[in-house]
Parts: structure tokens; C-alpha cells; sequence
């Protein structure tokens, strides 16, 4: 692959887990409570 293929898919790879976190902390900020504790790590994100 090419270098700059690599860094767009990184890129996106990071988008998607950026806006997966910013779901998963909306959803424990209105009080669900997700498997084993994954809303304890949502606590520790600025946003």
C-alpha cells in the first residue's frame, strides 16, 4: 500500500472510534449503565 493510503485509513479508523466514544459517553451521561464497566472509561474523556 501506499503511504498515503495508510495514513487515510488510520485517519479514518480514528474518526470512527472518536465518534463511537462520543456515543458510548452520551449514552452513559443519560444513565445506561454498558457491559462490564465501559461507561468507566467514557468518565475519563474531555468531551
Amino acid at each position: 500500500m501506499k503511504r498515503s493510503t495508510t495514513v487515510k485509513l488510520i485517519a479514518i479508523l480514528l474518526l470512527c472510534l472518536a465518534l463511537w466514544l462520543s456515543a458510548l459517553n452520551s449514552f452513559c451521561d443519560q444513565g445506561g449503565d454498558f457491559f462490564s464497566g465501559l461507561c468507566l472509561v467514557t468518565k475519563w474523556m474531555p468531551w
